[in-house]
C-alpha cells in the first residue's frame, strides 16, 4: 500500500477574501490541512476504459454540445473578440478522471484548431505525456477560451478581468465533467483554484483534496519546451499523476 500525504482543504481567510471580491469558485480557494490518502498498487495497471454508449452518455454528450454552443457565442471580452480566431471550449471525456487546466488557447494551437492544446508544441508535448503515462479518461480546458495577444500579436497571459469573465464557463465545465483530479498547468491555473496562500511548487508537488477532487500542480508544457524544466522530470510528474489517478479510481465521484 502506497500512502501519499495530501493536504485536505478547509475554508479559510483566503476564501473569504475571494468571496468579498465576488469570485465564484469557493470550493477550491481554501487553506489546507494534511490528510492521508492511500494509493493501492493493484490498481496501477487497471487502466481507464471508455464505457460503451448508453442513454446517459448520449444525454451527457448533448449537454456538452449545448455548453459548447453557449461558450462559442460569448462576447464578454471586447479585446479577445477582436484578436481571437475562434472560441475554444474544453474537450475530452465526460465524466473524466483527470481534468487538465491550462491558461488560454495558443495563437498557433487552439486558436487555429478550435481544440485546446492541439496544433502547437505545447499541445504536442502535453498529449505525448498523457499517452506515455497511460491516462485515458481526460478532459482538457483553459482558464479562458480565447487567445489573448499583445500589441505585437504574440501570446500573452489573460488579465484578471478576462479570467473572471470566463469563470462561468469553467464552472459549467467542472459541473459536467466532475473530475477526480485537476492538473493545474502553470501558476495562473493553480492560483485561480487555490489562491495565493498555497505555494505553486510542482517539483515537490503535494496534491490537495477538496470535496472528492484532488488538485495537482504541474508546469505548463510551454515552460518545459523553453528548457526551464527538464523533460525527464516532467515525465516523472506525469507518472506520479498516473499513479494518483489509479488510486483515485476507487473514490466516489464528486
Amino acid at each position: 500500500m502506497l500512502v501519499a500525504q495530501v493536504p485536505r482543504c478547509t475554508q479559510g481567510s483566503e476564501a473569504a477574501v475571494h468571496a468579498a471580491r465576488g469570485i465564484c469558485l469557493p470550493d477550491f480557494r481554501t487553506q489546507c490541512r494534511e490528510k492521508t490518502v492511500a494509493l493501492n498498487p493493484s490498481m496501477l495497471a487497471a487502466g481507464m476504459r471508455v464505457p460503451p454508449p448508453t442513454a446517459t452518455n448520449y444525454q451527457t454528450n448533448n449537454t456538452l454540445s449545448r455548453l459548447h454552443s453557449s461558450i462559442r457565442s460569448c462576447t464578454r471580452c471586447e479585446e479577445l473578440v477582436r484578436c481571437r480566431s475562434r472560441v475554444v471550449p474544453g474537450e475530452g471525456s465526460v465524466p473524466a478522471d483527470v481534468l487538465f487546466l491550462g491558461i488560454a488557447p495558443g495563437r498557433l494551437g487552439g486558436d487555429r484548431t478550435g481544440i485546446p492544446f492541439s496544433g502547437d508544441r505545447s499541445g504536442q508535448l502535453l498529449r505525448r505525456m498523457i499517452e506515455r503515462s497511460g491516462l485515458e479518461r481526460v478532459f482538457i480546458t483553459n482558464l479562458v477560451r480565447c487567445n489573448p495577444r499583445d500589441a505585437g500579436g504574440r501570446n500573452r497571459d489573460p488579465t484578471h478581468t478576462e479570467i473572471a469573465n470566463c469563470r462561468d464557463h469553467l464552472r459549467a465545465e467542472f459541473a459536467l465533467v466532475r473530475p477526480r483530479i485537476v492538473a493545474c498547468l502553470g501558476r495562473l491555473a493553480w492560483q485561480e483554484l487555490v489562491g495565493r496562500l498555497i505555494p505553486f511548487v510542482p517539483r515537490q508537488a503535494r496534491p490537495m483534496e477538496r470535496d472528492g477532487a484532488l488538485l495537482f500542480p504541474m508546469y505548463h508544457p510551454a515552460f518545459v519546451n523553453r528548457g526551464a524544466y527538464p523533460l525527464r522530470l516532467y515525465a516523472r510528474d506525469f507518472a506520479r499523476l498516473s499513479r494518483l489517478s489509479a488510486g483515485a479510481l476507487r473514490l466516489p465521484r464528486g
